[in-house]
């Protein structure tokens, strides 16, 4: 969690990354929609870093200041969208918040680029582990209004270089 992450999250890397990416394909509704989602996400993952640059962990909440207006009526239509993909239950403003407490994610923001169509491209940087702990960026991810979500795979950096970034 560093000032570099919050400017991944604000607009595309000028830097490529050190090693492989680990990449999200997410189906949203339609085409026109693609560029909403990914500004979306990246408020999420925004609210999130800053927390983790920010906030009293040891405290009884987090503030959720930083945690766009839009959020509460996507989160009641997440729900379905992410139990019937996972089986979990839904997350908690305060339960993805505390997600985000420095030293517990096994990711940092890296992009979100256009695939084709209805498709989009979420990246993150896990430091090429195949496996790894990501419910709380699922979550956002379909909180943001995703329909479906395949991932996380691994990818060469180069595949994230070729794509066009969305919703900066």
């Amino acid at each position: 969690m560093s000032s570099a992450e919050l400017a991944r999250i604000a607009g595309r890397p000028h830097a490529s990354p050190e090693g492989p990416l680990s990449a999200f394909y997410v189906e949203v509704r339609a085409w026109n929609e693609a560029e909403v989602f990914a500004r979306r996400l990246r408020e999420l993952v925004g609210a999130g870093v800053k927390a983790a640059l920010e906030a009293d962990f040891g405290a009884e909440s987090v503030p959720e200041a930083d945690v766009p207006g839009w959020a509460a009526e996507a989160w009641a239509e997440a729900a379905p969208r992410y139990a019937a993909h996972r089986g979990d239950e839904e997350w908690t403003v305060q339960d993805l918040l505390y997600a985000f407490q420095p030293g517990q994610r096994s990711w940092s923001w890296w992009d979100v680029t256009a695939e084709a169509g209805n498709v989009v491209c979420v990246w993150v940087d896990a430091r090429g582990e195949a496996v790894y702990g990501c419910e709380e960026l699922r979550w956002m991810v379909y909180a943001a209004g995703a329909r479906s979500v395949v991932g996380p795979l691994v990818r060469e950096a180069a595949e994230w270089q070729r794509a066009s970034g969305v919703g900066r």
